[in-house]
């Protein structure tokens, strides 16, 4: 019992050292619930969570990222206690919300993490927004296809596990919901699940998840030639343990995209960033402080230096 509480992990035990901002702003009409660290003076990352999820995926990479970013985050466009504008979400509309976002904050251009649903909003804005994309990190990534046969039952497995937790709500059905996130189920600790819980017992999450599920439908799929033509420079983490579709969606878009960097990480499955942090940032960082020195010889001629 002592050691279990000695190792306690909360949300909250991820983010108490850390000064932030959790608000909520007006995106054109669609009130946007947000996370803010970090120096505004440094390059921005966007942090941008998976299906269904909530701002509180990141919670153990705040701390690291903000040491020398400044780093937003964002519950999605009908995700976590954003509102939930009664239309079906395809990823053009997630990436302009994310855009839309980034124009409320005086925000040009930003670095993008995604996980699964985020990789792929990022991806996407990353082919067809390149001027406001310095970089993109993808875990999990999605938004291309491997193997039809396999993304159709995924599909089909993430929108029934989904829509019965948020149609009976309970410990039960929630950690059936998120129990394929991690490859250690002891990682799936109680602060993710009552936080997703409590997410998905609001009366609007009922009506909505049909809703935010609708691209599961394979509508807004970037082609391989978009790939190909992807300009920004892409780290893909491809989560070796877990031999599923996304390790192998992580190879083949590291092969077309022409600025594609491959990190292989173990011991984690659909979140990285959260079963192995020290891995994730270690890789994560070494791959952003290169683009900040490559952006910044482009612009002055040489490396400069980052406000911390």
């Amino acid at each position: 019992m002592t050691e279990q509480k000695e190792t306690f992990r909360s949300v909250w035990t991820y983010l108490n050292r850390t000064p932030h901002t959790l608000g909520y702003v007006d995106v054109k009409g669609v009130q946007t619930r947000y996370f803010e660290s970090g120096n505004p003076q440094n390059p921005t990352l966007v942090l941008l969570h998976g299906t269904a999820g909530s701002l509180e995926n990141f919670c153990a990479n705040y701390e690291e990222l903000s040491k020398k970013y400044h780093v937003l985050s964002l519950d999605l466009l009908g995700c976590g206690y954003t509102d939930k504008p009664e239309f079906d979400y395809q990823i053009p509309d997630y990436a302009n919300h994310v855009l839309a976002f980034l124009d409320v904050l005086n925000i040009n251009k930003a670095s993008l993490i995604g996980v699964s649903l985020g990789s792929w909003i990022g991806s996407w804005i990353a082919v067809n927004h390149e001027n406001r994309v310095e970089s993109v990190i993808a875990m999990a990534p999605a938004g291309i296809v491997v193997d039809a046969e396999e993304e159709k039952q995924f599909g089909a497995d993430v929108r029934k596990r989904r829509s019965a937790a948020a149609a009976e709500p309970s410990w039960e059905t929630v950690t059936t919901a998120m129990g394929r996130l991690m490859l250690n189920q002891d990682d799936l600790i109680d602060d993710l699940v009552a936080v997703r819980l409590a997410i998905y017992q609001q009366e609007t999450m009922k009506s909505a998840m049909s809703r935010l599920l609708a691209f599961t439908s394979g509508e807004g799929l970037i082609q391989r030639d978009e790939w190909a033509r992807m300009h920004p420079p892409v780290l893909v983490i491809a989560s070796v343990d877990a031999k599923n579709m996304f390790l192998d969606n992580a190879y083949l878009i590291s092969e077309l995209v022409p600025r594609a960097e491959l990190a292989e990480m173990a011991g984690c499955d659909h979140w990285p960033q959260f079963e192995q942090p020290a891995q994730f940032h270690a890789l994560a960082l070494e791959f952003l402080e290169r683009q900040v020195t490559r952006t910044q010889a482009e612009q002055y001629g040489s490396p400069g230096t980052l406000t911390v």
